[in-house]
């Protein structure tokens, strides 16, 4: 549940950082905008004016469309607009520059910016800290300083960018408190499934000890038959669902990893990987390994031993006749890979990543004939998982290779 909860708080703090840079980013962009067709406007009135910037009475006879962009113009704005403009002649060599409007760009400049302008594709545009227009009816180019505009603008985005952050923290902070009482459902919810499985499985286990007992009085009174061999085979296959089940609970209660050693991984592979050679041989099939050695890592030894089996089990449950089996194991600077690949028929309709569910079987006509109780796979994540890893299940066109990862820089813990 801790990690549900993590997870949960993640979530929403990337949810509330992803609106607010969204509407950050829309902001900007209104404000951008409307800086450049409000500075557009500006200097395709200068244009229309001469060069200069109407007074008041020619703003006055403007169309009401050229007066909504120009909205914020009063008796001082014609003295406030800082403009220059440079004129061109035919061979587009500068002919005269007006730069009366202007302190900070003197005559030279503004020749030397007016023909680097000149060589843009784009008539209208932003030049540094000015808005420019070329114009071809007058063959001139006309610079708005905006310095000021794109300052504030700037001063703007930064305020909206601090509180935006500000409010994402605040929601994070608020949401981390919220998300006890949240998720105490759910973790409530939990703990009374897992309390089910294991009193359920410890009540199951007196009834299936009696029908046990009773089928080998029967066996020894009237000698073996098949309907005892039977009532046998199902129970032992019951108390062996039991007992995954309860091994799984018991996984699923911790969070972390206890009793850690360090665990030779190469001879445990060859060890386990041993018991089940007779039963490829049975089936025909191939066995190769591609072990590296000394692989040494910190870990469960009783756990990882069972990760191996589940994995080396479930391919000599499924593999083809006459196939292959392949366990390959290579240590790099974090993680430790194991693979195991037996050939079989691939279903592409199957979802494979599924196959670590708990009773998940992709083809249920197949359990009579191969045993199990769909649990091992799910006990095999888990315990990858506890081990800082993970496992997937790769179909490939011959077959079906299960790899793990495991880390290399697991440390003790506490048992919680």
């Amino acid at each position: 549940m801790k990690k549900l909860r993590r997870k949960i708080i993640l979530g929403v703090f990337l949810s509330a950082l992803a609106v607010f840079a969204l509407t950050v980013v829309i902001i900007g962009f209104a404000l951008s905008t409307q800086l450049s067709n409000r500075s557009d406007s500006m200097t395709e009135l200068i244009n229309k004016s001469g060069g200069e910037f109407p007074e008041k009475q020619e703003y006055d006879l403007l169309n009401e469309e050229d007066q909504i962009r120009l909205y914020s113009y009063d008796e001082e704005s014609r003295f406030r607009l800082r403009y220059f403009v440079v004129y061109f002649d035919d061979d587009f060599s500068v002919a005269s520059v007006k730069t009366e409007h202007i302190a900070a760009v003197d005559e030279e400049a503004a020749g030397n910016m007016a023909v680097n302008v000149l060589f843009l594709s784009d008539r209208i545009g932003n030049y540094g800290d000015y808005r420019y227009r070329y114009s071809t009816d007058t063959n001139s180019v006309i610079f708005l300083d905006i310095s000021d505009d794109l300052e504030g603008i700037q001063l703007i985005m930064l305020f909206i960018m601090t509180v935006a952050f500000a409010f994402v923290i605040l929601i994070t902070v608020v949401f981390y408190f919220l998300s006890k009482r949240i998720v105490k459902p759910f973790e409530e919810n939990s703990r009374m499934q897992k309390q089910f499985i294991t009193d359920a499985s410890h009540e199951l286990k007196t009834p299936l000890a009696i029908i046990s007992a009773n089928a080998e009085v029967l066996a020894y009174k009237d000698g073996e038959n098949e309907w005892i061999s039977n009532i046998t085979a199902q129970v032992e296959r019951i108390g062996g669902l039991i007992n995954e089940l309860l091994a799984l609970n018991r996984l699923e209660e911790v969070d972390t990893v206890v009793d850690i050693e360090p665990v030779d991984l190469s001879s445990l592979v060859y060890t386990v990987s041993a018991d089940f050679e007779q039963v490829f041989k049975g089936a025909g099939a191939s066995v190769h390994y591609d072990v590296q050695p000394d692989v040494v890592i910190n870990g469960n030894r009783g756990q990882l031993e069972r990760l191996i089996s589940v994995l080396v089990e479930n391919a000599s449950k499924y593999i083809s006749e006459g196939g292959e089996f392949r366990i390959s194991l290579k240590k790099e600077s974090r993680h430790t890979t194991l693979s195991v690949f037996n050939t079989c028929e691939i279903d592409p309709s199957v979802e494979y990543k599924h196959l670590f569910d708990r009773f998940y079987r992709p083809d249920s006509s197949r359990t009579s004939k191969t045993g199990g109780h769909g649990i091992g796979l799910s006990i095999a994540k888990r315990i990858a998982v506890l081990h800082n890893g993970s496992i997937t299940a790769v179909p490939q066109a011959d077959g079906l290779a299960f790899n793990v990862r495991l880390s290399n820089r697991l440390k003790a813990h506490k048992k919680k």
